[in-house]
């Protein structure tokens, strides 16, 4: 988590009381037409919506915000909740603990049945955990890091281990240049991730594997291509936050969210596009 989200986090409890930020309708612009196609675009609460979302098949889409932190994570020290995952029912999700010398991934199944699993820090890896995304074999969990990156971080899934077990890395997506500040990632193919940053644009990006994980195979590049910049669409001015991101495969549906500026910030946009068929 960065200083800004800190300084997000504590403006935002502070006026959480206050009346929601207004909402400017002005329709999105196309993203870029011939890759993309803007379908409409909705206000959440931020508390509820400012880091993640993840939809299950039919389309409902679930967020993921201050308020999604699990009382008995965050009396752990788990004070910061990424952008989450929902694979076949369970969601995977992302904890951080500046301070811990690890990372959380937490596994809840439609019960509400919580697992745990600790990853250990190795040499040289930031302790921000921005992301957990599912590959679509299920096998493999794919997370991010913080600042200037040219890799994402790769564990086997461990839906079938017992939870307090350690989570080890066993591989890595290494990029061919450089992105900053991944917020959020998602599988659309077995071969292809979108994923939300904030440099060298603010803006989805799309990251084509040389081929999919496998058990033999944990350790592949990655292309980077900018797919659209995200838009700006608030009654307040000032900086943006772009977050989560999803793809959802049954109905081909891509959902970036991005927070108002301040004094708009408890005010979370989600904006959705379906590739362009042109």
């Amino acid at each position: 988590m960065n200083t800004r989200r800190r300084g997000l986090r504590t403006f935002i409890f502070g006026i959480a009381g206050a009346v929601a930020a207004a909402v400017v309708a002005t329709p999105i612009a196309s993203a870029e037409p011939s890759r993309w196609r803007a379908v409409n675009i909705s206000d959440q609460s931020t508390l509820a919506y400012n880091q993640g979302l993840a939809s299950t098949p039919p389309g409902t889409l679930h967020g993921r915000g201050y308020i999604s932190i699990r009382p008995e994570l965050a009396l752990d020290g788990w004070t910061h909740i990424g952008d989450q995952d929902i694979y076949r029912g369970q969601t995977y999700d992302a904890y951080e603990n500046l301070d811990a010398g690890s990372k959380l991934y937490a596994i809840t199944d439609a019960n509400g049945f919580l697992r745990r699993y600790v990853h250990r820090l190795t040499p040289g890896e930031l302790a921000n955990n921005s992301f957990v995304t599912v590959d679509p074999s299920g096998k493999f969990l794919v997370s991010g890091e913080w600042k200037v990156q040219k890799r994402l971080l790769v564990f086997p899934n461990p839906r079938a281990q017992r939870s307090g077990s350690d989570l080890p890395l066993v591989g890595q997506i290494n990029f061919d240049k450089p992105l900053e500040n991944v917020q959020s990632c998602d599988f659309m193919t077995s071969t292809r991730l979108v994923c939300a940053a904030d440099k060298p644009k603010q803006a989805v990006y799309s990251i084509n594997l040389s081929e999919p994980l496998t058990p033999t195979s944990t350790t592949v590049s990655g292309t980077v291509s900018h797919e659209f910049d995200v838009p700006r669409r608030s009654a307040c001015g000032g900086s943006y936050e772009v977050e989560g991101i999803d793809y959802n495969v049954a109905r081909r549906l891509l959902s970036v969210a991005v927070i108002d500026p301040s004094p708009c910030i408890l005010n979370t946009k989600v904006f959705r596009y379906t590739p362009s068929s042109r």
